[in-house]
């Protein structure tokens, strides 16, 4: 990876990486809210992405060709939105486990994250819930937005709710297709010779997070 984007910054190439995360309109809006400090001094960053994969004949479950189980497959998706939301992020610690499926790789992981800005922030991944809910929580001093399904069930709308100190809460619902404004994005920032919304420095950081955390839950 790193080879990569030292190749196309030397041969100025523009490099884009799919966390497509970033690109829904409630996760936009949400980085709005804690960028004009709509709910005060940001405190902490909550975010959970699972599924179920029993085991199966499926590449996840083999080592030598995924690498890694939950963590490199959906982890690395909510390592790129913690700092997309907060910032650069300055030490990482957790727990890797198999809790369900005993197969090759991991099947659950949980982390807590600080900021160098002194915030905090946490995930949870995992390969063995049925029926789990995935959902991003952002606490600030006075308030709190939260973005469920924002890794949707089909067909259902993902929710973002925004409560403020003194005021109503409001919730609004919204379909957005994240790999077609993802595919947009970087299709127009191609065109354009722009930074791309998720570049491959962003992929290299986030991979450099993702190895650091597996070396200190293998100790």
């Amino acid at each position: 990876a790193e080879e990569m984007v030292q190749v196309c910054k030397k041969n100025n190439v523009l490099f884009a990486v799919n966390y497509v995360h970033r690109l829904h309109p409630h996760v936009i809006k949400a980085k709005e809210l804690i960028k004009n400090q709509t709910i005060g001094k940001l405190v902490s960053i909550n975010l959970s992405f699972n599924l179920d994969f029993p085991p199966g004949n499926n590449f996840r479950f083999k080592k030598d060709l995924s690498g890694g189980g939950a963590l490199r497959d959906l982890g690395t998706h909510l390592i790129d939105l913690l700092r997309f939301f907060g910032g650069e992020i300055s030490e990482i610690n957790g727990y890797m486990d198999n809790i369900i499926y005993n197969y090759e790789v991991e099947d659950y992981v949980s982390a807590i994250v600080k900021y160098e800005n002194g915030n905090y922030g946490s995930f949870n991944v995992s390969y063995n819930t049925k029926k789990a809910f995935n959902r991003i929580e952002i606490l600030g001093h006075t308030g709190a937005i939260s973005i469920e399904n924002f890794i949707g069930v089909k067909g259902v709308p993902s929710k973002l709710t925004i409560q403020l100190d003194g005021e109503a809460k409001k919730s609004f619902r919204k379909r957005g297709n994240k790999f077609l404004f993802m595919m947009r994005a970087i299709q127009k920032s191609f065109l354009k010779n722009q930074t791309p919304p998720v570049t491959g420095e962003d992929g290299l950081i986030n991979m450099k997070l993702m190895e650091e955390l597996e070396r200190k839950c293998q100790r």
